[in-house]
């Protein structure tokens, strides 16, 4: 989980699930199995799970901390410094 993945994911959720018309009252018709198999009920589900308040904040937050930290941490392995080098040729360094 990279700080790309926090950036796009957000969004993304957002444009997959905007025009789903799913309510509570049609989750309450649907059986079990019904659900499961509902692309509709998925959508819900996710939107939930990433649109909310809580997650939005956590993102809000760590992204910083995140850009922060990653020249510690190459310090501490390598690998970070690969990743931060492949987040600032991907994204650019004004972002």
């Amino acid at each position: 989980f990279t700080f790309i993945a926090m950036d796009v994911l957000h969004p993304c959720v957002y444009l997959w699930t905007v025009s789903n018309k799913f309510s509570a009252e049609d989750a309450k018709k649907m059986t079990c199995m019904q659900k499961l198999t509902s692309t509709k009920w998925w959508k819900s589900c996710l939107a939930t799970a990433i649109l909310n308040e809580t997650t939005t904040n956590i993102f809000r937050y760590v992204a910083p901390v995140y850009n922060f930290m990653l020249p510690l941490l190459v310090y501490y392995n390598a690998v970070f410094g690969v990743s931060g080098g492949f987040t600032l040729v991907a994204v650019g360094a004004g972002h």
